[in-house]
């Protein structure tokens, strides 16, 4: 088996489903659940906290009510590290010597790669059935 046939298996044994994340959110939401299924440990404990209190439960509530909306964020978010540290875990950057010099056009596109990163822009995937 190569490496990206063990490395997709690997990722679709840790991948996070939005649906899974909701039905936590239903039966345990005010636990957690869905925020430590998601990784988002921290604030899962501090809703575990909340829901101890009776007045945590002024902030509580309206704090599930926005993870309505912001479950599938986080599950990507999840995914997404997934994928980097499966990425990260196999592949060797080249040593200087290895690598061969940039065109002057490279080192433009690798510029504005580099300020396109710097100001927060991140490329959403399209679906592809919506533009046939």
């Amino acid at each position: 088996m190569d490496d990206s046939a063990r490395k997709q298996m690997v990722f679709e044994a840790n991948r996070k489903s939005v649906g899974v994340a909701y039905l936590l959110w239903i039966f345990l939401g005010a636990l957690g659940a869905h925020r430590f299924y998601a990784g988002a440990t921290r604030t899962a404990i501090a809703q575990l906290v909340l829901a101890l209190s009776v007045v945590g439960w002024l902030v509580l509530i309206p704090w599930l009510l926005a993870d309505l909306v912001l479950i599938p964020g986080l599950v990507r978010d999840r995914n997404m590290e997934t994928i980097a540290a499966l990425v990260d875990e196999g592949d060797e950057k080249p040593t200087p010597a290895q690598r061969k010099p940039l065109t002057r056009e490279e080192r433009k596109r690798q510029a504005m790669l580099e300020d396109l990163r710097a100001t927060g822009y991140r490329k959403d995937r399209r679906d592809a059935s919506l533009y046939r």
